[in-house]
């Protein structure tokens, strides 16, 4: 009989155990990043108060002003026409550029004596007025020809009026700056260059030209900077350092923590809204008592985040 009442008090506590709800699990709430990795959105404010930030601002400090550049062309003396100069571009199209160009003022020349002597012929009876239109059209589409090269020519940095007339032996370098920074350059500024393949040496250079116009995407402005090149040493292609000096003024500055780097393109990332993140592109300069020149990519008062950066640094690139 004893043994029965164990059994049936079992089986009770086993039916009682059974019939309990199970404990529902509650998901860990997590940050939520867009496709491209740029905005990152949190679910809370509790989880986004982790990631503290601080505003940009301006101060006065002195800095040395560099910019990236690259060995854009290479001015060589043509060994078929002394009076003109070979200019081997990095960039191929620009090279077709440059030979249209060339070839288009001969057509030009043609087409001039061409249309003068249709002229004179007409004068005498010997053509009619069609063979003058005709004349003055190819004239015209050589020169509407020529502007359209040219214009290609001049947006990458170099005056092609220039190009015929640079010294031989010579490379362009062309190198961007910040919009922000404009002021402080000038044509025929001196410059020191530092280049990859040659990390131990310096080599001096000049500003031959500031193009006429600001980039509406990176706001920033195409210098181009010619460097002796006796030797032959410096190539097309090659990467470059400017450094334009020691000068003073305000600039916009941020923690040296707020900043990653990620395959050599430097973020920082700026609350934009109360529970979001975004990632934000830069262009840094020099580096100061723990904080870091901002040349483009901010604005004044930002805030921009300066604690667990590295774990945005994930989310964002998905590391």
């Amino acid at each position: 009989m004893k043994v029965f009442h164990i059994l049936f008090i079992a089986l009770f506590l086993f039916t009682s155990c059974k019939d309990k709800a199970k404990p529902v699990t509650q998901a860990i709430p997590r940050p939520t990043v867009s496709p491209d990795g740029v905005r990152i959105s949190f679910p809370d404010s509790a989880m986004i108060r982790s990631f503290a930030t601080e505003p940009t601002h301006s101060e006065t400090i002195r800095t040395d002003f560099a910019a990236p550049g690259h060995v854009a062309a290479m001015v060589l003396k043509s060994s078929e026409n002394p009076s003109e100069r070979l200019v081997l571009f990095d960039d191929p199209s620009l090279s077709n550029n440059y030979t249209a160009i060339l070839q288009h003022r001969i057509n030009i020349q043609t087409e001039r004596g061409n249309l003068e002597r249709v002229k004179d012929l007409q004068v005498h009876g010997a053509a009619s007025g069609k063979e003058v239109i005709e004349a003055q059209t190819r004239l015209a589409n050589e020169e509407a020809a020529i502007i359209a090269d040219e214009a290609t020519l001049k947006l990458a940095g170099f005056d092609p009026e220039e190009l015929r007339h640079a010294r031989p032996n010579t490379i362009l370098v062309v190198c961007e700056i910040p919009e922000n920074q404009f002021g402080m350059i000038t044509k025929g500024l001196p410059c020191i260059l530092n280049f990859t393949s040659f990390p131990n040496e310096r080599f001096p250079g000049r500003i031959d030209n500031v193009n006429d116009y600001v980039d509406n995407t990176t706001r920033q402005i195409k210098l181009r900077i010619s460097v002796p090149n006796p030797d032959g040493r410096l190539k097309a292609g090659m990467f470059a350092t400017v450094a334009f000096g020691v000068t003073e003024g305000n600039f916009m500055t941020v923690s040296r923590d707020a900043v990653v780097t990620v395959q050599g393109r430097d973020y920082v990332f700026v609350k934009t809204a109360p529970l979001v993140i975004e990632r934000r592109a830069v262009q840094l300069g020099q580096q100061r008592a723990g904080r870091i020149v901002v040349l483009s990519g901010l604005k004044e008062n930002e805030p921009v985040t300066v604690v667990n950066t590295m774990q945005l640094k994930g989310l964002s690139f998905g590391y």
